[in-house]
């Protein structure tokens, strides 16, 4: 925040170190969301030259997909104030490019393809056979959209470190009370589980679309467990106690927490909560 200069610096240096690319992506997000969709654009035109780099020597786009996806929705956020609307221009991005990347990255969609088939065949081989048979479409589906998933997620977890941040510099617990109030609205909810049943007979790819999905009812679902919380002031031990059952439950508790995100876009869970005093 001290000036474009020093924004820069610490973009382009995150994207070039491994596994820091994530602070370049929210460094691009906190310029995008603070100073403007111009100045954020510099960042970003920077931030992609190494990710570039790490591009063509390893030829793995994702850092560069993150910073474009971050910056998406940075904008998105910044031009509407709106979390649903923003997570709404991931998803679509992050469709489009599941879309297009085995058109026009098919080396690195069928080394991922590559590495699961390795895997599974030292788990059951008779598996693999299947892979690569009749399964292949919908397993390359599967890898494809776990990929652009995995992007978008990553991604969104740096606008929402963003957002974190401008909120401690400039808007203290604002960032708290609007991520605890945040829920999907109903057309949201039905929009998603209608492409899902639905999405067959009008040619999409469902499987890419139920993993990209996944992002934005998680997220809900999440505001959903920390907002439910912090209004019957229970404590910041049961949100240790929910991320380690996250952990130790998986898949079970991760569906349950999609669920009751479903729900509470037309019920409003915390707005049938009393809120419990301080003691």
């Amino acid at each position: 925040m001290r000036g474009p200069k020093q924004a820069v610096i610490v973009a382009v240096i995150a994207a070039a170190l491994p596994l820091m690319f994530w602070l370049s992506a929210a460094a691009l997000t906190l310029v995008t969301l603070r100073k403007g969709v111009g100045e954020g654009t510099n960042v970003l035109v920077w931030a992609l030259l190494p990710a570039i780099a790490w591009w063509i020597q390893l030829g793995d786009p994702g850092i560069v997909l993150v910073l474009v996806f971050s910056w998406v929705m940075a904008v998105a956020l910044r031009q509407t104030v709106s979390w649903e609307k923003t997570l709404i221009a991931g998803v679509v991005i992050a469709f489009i490019t599941g879309l297009l990347l085995p058109v026009l990255l098919p080396e690195v969609v069928q080394q991922l393809i590559d590495m699961a088939k390795e895997v599974y065949r030292q788990i059951d081989p008779e598996m693999v056979k299947q892979l690569s048979g009749e399964l292949e479409p919908a397993f390359t589906s599967l890898m494809v959209g776990s990929l652009a998933t995995t992007y978008l997620a990553i991604a969104l977890g740096a606008v929402v470190l963003a957002r974190s941040w401008q909120s401690t510099l400039y808007n203290p617990g604002g960032f708290r009370e609007e991520f605890h109030g945040f829920k999907l609205s109903p057309v949201f909810s039905l929009s998603a589980v209608g492409l899902t049943l639905f999405g067959p007979s009008i040619s999409l790819n469902v499987v890419l679309l139920v993993l990209i999905m996944l992002v934005p009812l998680t997220l809900a679902g999440i505001a959903l467990v920390h907002g439910s919380v912090a209004k019957r002031n229970l404590g910041g031990h049961w949100l240790f106690v929910f991320y380690l059952s996250t952990l130790i439950l998986g898949p079970s508790l991760f569906l349950l927490i999609v669920f009751m995100a479903i729900l509470d876009s037309w019920f409003d869970f915390r707005g049938r909560i009393k809120t419990t005093p301080v003691d």
